[in-house]
């Protein structure tokens, strides 16, 4: 039996739906025993009529009774509670009413314009709304829900969306639907549904669209993912139809599986603009700050909240999402809280295609990484190059997206990992088990790296300060001291220490300083003018050498001043008695325009032949120069200002050749002024300390004839010593 309290309201809504203004006294008057009730749900209808205007609460039957009382009256606990449950099963994420999403939302509807009987999900149908009468419901979401209809007078299907909160609707609800029907209707393509009519009727809102029979690709993907070809079609298709949309200034904002729908003839049809904007104006009814769209598809920019910054690039997002959808059956992200879900589109590196699906073909791979780009810069700049790209990819032909490089994977790999991505300035907001597992596994390494970086150290330490088995000396000259010396180390090297050692001949102090730099040698004796480089150090002072300054004794030159004029003969250019005879030369000012350098074999001085004047830098009592003086073929000549020559050469010093040290030759008594160097036995710094301490012990356990001896090295301060030749001499 009907309620009295209904049937009195409803028929105070029909008189103002007729534009009757009955009065209140009279009309509560007629109803005696509801007319306190009565009283409070006109009182509320004025309200609601104050504030939304009078459109909004015309109903045309008495069923709309019952649910306008349920807003004003005893019921509206309930009734407000349900309307607020289906609007929250969408987690606070706008929706669009969606023409494919055919019972998906599983939540009950709750119409104004029909009776809600126990258990119907909507308002009773068949139902006329003008030339429409609505026959099922096709779909529903958080704002509309879309019926399949048959328009009486054309005789045709179509499908009729309205506003599902009907009468109750809010000005910005009934706005963005007025804009979806607008921004569909400016569209005409062949893969875009066609809108046929908007219109109002007894306080509710719709508008009449193509009805597309068949399925919609959501249904299709949870069916089984489609095989890449198949997926590239569509999505190229729908890309094809955004195209057209961008080209008339519409941006979708809202593409995902459920809004492509997929005719009998295997054709796609873009649908639900419902959160369409108009490119050059803000038509969207969003501002900054509002995050509209579907969480699983929608682009960073939208998940970050600045909707109103979309831009076809939004849209590109979109459809790469889709096609990854297609082919691996689930959205690129996805979680069962929207609110995750939206921080993973904004935080993480959509994941690739083939990490997911290995089978899939590289180039689709690539092309759904570019569309899901977090940059909106970085993805294809329209829709109508990504279709392109996919008519690329189906035809055959190389597409123009280039694939990440190697280096580019694994730093995209390593920013999912929550350690390394902090230390970048970014977020992880649901790391997988492999990148937590890689992060548990980094700081233990961090952890262990000081016991591991001083367990290293000690091993190549050890390592480099082993007994090389092979020893390569450079000698010098052959017949000169240098050569003399390295043999008869290299000969005590073997016999005590058991290593094999090589003699390399050179050409004197230059020569050796190079091979040491190169590595070529382990030592080498030379002259301290040739020590020029920091790499190089000391294991041990040699001997003395003294610059012998020679001259034939019929040649008529009896000083350094009579030697200019005359040729000098020297030692070749990398030994290191020429480098000694240019510094004496240059600080006695002998020109070598007048004067000029010969390069002689010492022992051809003994010929008749060759030059007048030799400079000879060796050590004192050289055998060499105790032949040349015999019988008096040549003599030597002082070195005058020797003081002054030492200053300004360092690496030489005043000395005094004795007649002792050449018996027979004449020698004053009181000796002759020269300067003279030092030789040194040299190595690199990385020389190993076991080979340096066998070296030493070698030359000072058994003397060597006219070698330095250990004594007195300990004197010598400044050298650059080898650490280990340092501490045995400081032992010794």
């Amino acid at each position: 039996m009907p309620d009295p309290l209904d049937e009195a309201f409803a028929a105070y809504l029909h008189a103002r739906d007729q534009g009757e203004q009955p009065s209140r006294d009279e009309f509560l008057g007629q109803y005696p025993q509801v007319a306190d009730r009565l009283r409070e749900l006109m009182t509320a209808a004025d309200s609601l009529d104050r504030f939304v205007g009078p459109e909004f609460i015309r109903v045309g039957s008495l069923d709309s009774a019952v649910h306008f009382r349920a807003a004003g009256g005893s019921k509206s606990t309930a009734f407000s509670g349900e309307v607020r449950s289906e609007t929250e099963s969408m987690d606070g994420a706008a929706e669009t009413v969606d023409l494919a999403d055919r019972g998906e939302t599983g939540s009950p509807v709750t119409l104004p314009i029909a009776r809600r009987a126990e258990g119907d999900p909507g308002p009773t149908l068949p139902y006329q709304l003008g030339d429409y009468r609505l026959l099922s419901i096709l779909g529903r979401g958080g704002m509309g829900v879309v019926y399949l209809a048959t328009q009486d007078h054309l005789n045709r299907q179509v499908a009729v969306k309205m506003i599902r909160s009907g009468i109750l609707a809010g000005e910005s609800e009934v706005k963005r639907f007025y804009s979806e029907a607008k921004a569909a209707a400016k569209l005409e393509h062949r893969n875009i549904v066609s809108i046929f009519q908007i219109g109002h009727l007894s306080g509710h809102h719709y508008f009449s669209m193509e009805y597309v029979p068949g399925t919609d690709l959501s249904k299709k993907i949870r069916q089984a993912p489609l095989a890449p070809r198949d997926a590239a079609r569509y999505v190229r298709d729908v890309a094809r139809a955004i195209q057209h949309a961008h080209e008339r200034k519409v941006l979708h904002r809202d593409l995902k599986p459920a809004n492509v729908l997929i005719d009998p003839d295997d054709a796609v049809r873009v649908t639900d603009f419902g959160l369409a904007k108009h490119i050059d104006s803000d038509s969207s009814m969003t501002g900054s700050g509002a995050v509209i769209g579907t969480p699983n598809y929608m682009a960073p920019e939208q998940a970050s909240g600045y909707s109103d910054r979309a831009s076809p690039a939004t849209d590109v997002y979109g459809l790469g999402a889709i096609l990854f959808a297609a082919i691996t059956g689930r959205p690129p992200f996805s979680d069962p809280s929207p609110v995750q879900t939206m921080l993973q589109v904004v935080h993480q590196p959509a994941p690739r295609l083939r990490s997911l699906c290995p089978e899939a073909p590289e180039d689709l791979d690539t092309v759904i990484a570019k569309c899901l780009e977090k940059q909106p810069e970085r993805r294809y700049r329209t829709a109508g190059e990504l279709a392109d790209e996919l008519d690329a990819y189906l035809d055959g032909r190389p597409i123009a997206a280039r694939p990440w490089n190697r280096l580019t994977r694994v730093c995209h790999w390593l920013l999912q990992v929550p350690l390394v991505a902090a230390l970048c300035g970014r977020r992880v907001i649901t790391p997988t088990v492999v990148h937590r597992r890689f992060q548990t596994a980094l700081l233990a390494a961090a952890m262990l790296t000081p016991f591991f970086l001083v367990g290293g150290w000690a091993a190549i330490t050890t390592y480099q300060q082993r007994m090389p088995t092979v020893v390569r000396l450079a000698g010098g000259l052959d017949g000169g001291a240098y050569e003399s010396l390295s043999r008869e180390l290299a000969g005590r090297l073997e016999r005590h220490h058991g290593v094999r050692a090589e003699v390399i001949r050179s050409s004197g102090s230059l020569d050796n300083r190079d091979r040491l730099l190169r590595g070529e040698i382990a030592m080498a004796p030379m002259q301290a003018g040739a020590m020029t480089s920091e790499s190089l150090c000391v294991l041990a002072p040699l001997f003395y050498e003294a610059v012998h300054v020679l001259a034939r004794s019929d040649s008529g030159v009896d000083s350094i001043d009579s030697v200019i004029g005359h040729s000098i003969a020297v030692g070749p250019l990398g030994s290191g008695s020429r480098l000694v005879a240019e510094m004496v030369l240059e600080s006695l000012s002998i020109p070598l325009e007048t004067t000029p350098r010969v390069v002689t074999h010492w022992p051809d001085l003994n010929t008749s032949t060759g030059p007048d004047v030799a400079v000879v830098c060796i050590g004192k009592g050289s055998q060499l120069v105790a032949t040349l003086l015999k019988d008096d073929r040549w003599k030597l000549l002082p070195v005058p200002s020797a003081i002054q020559v030492s200053l300004e050469h360092p690496v030489l010093r005043p000395m005094t050749i004795q007649a002792i040290e050449y018996p027979g030759a004449n020698i004053p008594e009181e000796g002759v002024a020269t300067v003279g160097t030092t030789a040194f036995l040299a190595a690199t710094k990385k020389t190993p300390d076991a080979l340096v301490a066998a070296t030493l012990h070698s030359l000072y356990d058994e003397p060597i004839a006219g070698l330095i001896q250990w004594h007195q090295v300990k004197e010598w301060q400044g050298l650059a010593f080898h650490p280990a030749a340092r501490r045995y001499f400081d032992q010794k």
